[in-house]
C-alpha cells in the first residue's frame, strides 16, 4: 500500500539525556533554524532503516563528538512549530570513555551544564516542559 497524499507527517527524532561523572547535563546551542541560538538536548532525526540506538549514538556524535550507550526512554515530546512538527524520544544515555565534548554539525556549542543552573539558559521549544516532568527531575536529581 502506497500513502502518496500524506507528506506532512511528523518527524520523528531522539535526544540524549546525559550526565557526566559531575551530575552536569549535556546540552548543545542549536546552530541552525529551528530555533537558532537556544539549547537543547543534543539530538537530531532517526533516518530511514536506523535504529533508535543507532540514530542516538550518530547524533550525539555528529553534534557533540561523545561516545554514548543508550538505556531507558526517559521522556516523548511533542513540539509542534508552525512550520515543524517533531515526536523526540529522549533516552538516557551514559558516556562510554572521555566526557570531553566538542561542538560540531548542527550544533554552534556544546558543553556540561550544572543541573543546579539549568534556569540560566534559553532553552529550545518543549524544554520546560521536559524539566518538568517527574521521571526527568529524579534522573537529574532535581
Amino acid at each position: 500500500m502506497t500513502f502518496r497524499t500524506m507528506a506532512k507527517n511528523p518527524k520523528i527524532g531522539v535526544a540524549g539525556v546525559i550526565k557526566n561523572s559531575q551530575g552536569n547535563l549535556l546540552a548543545i546551542r542549536r546552530g541552525h533554524e529551528p530555533q537558532e541560538g537556544r539549547w537543547a538536548l543534543p539530538g537530531g532525526h532517526v533516518e530511514w532503516g536506523e535504529s533508535l540506538a543507532q540514530a542516538l549514538r550518530r547524533e550525539i556524535w555528529e553534534e557533540a563528538s561523545l561516545e554514548v550507550n543508550p538505556q531507558r526512554l526517559l521522556y516523548v515530546a511533542e513540539i509542534r512549530l508552525p512550520h515543524t512538527h517533531f515526536i523526540v524520544l529522549d533516552f538516557a544515555a551514559t558516556i562510554v570513555g572521555s566526557d570531553r565534548v566538542s561542538a560540531s554539525s548542527d550544533a554552534s556549542q556544546a558543553c556540561w551544564i550544572p543541573v543546579t543552573s539549568l534556569q540560566q539558559f534559553s532553552w529550545a521549544e518543549g524544554m520546560e516542559a521536559f524539566f518538568q516532568d517527574d521521571m526527568v527531575r529524579a534522573y537529574l536529581c532535581l
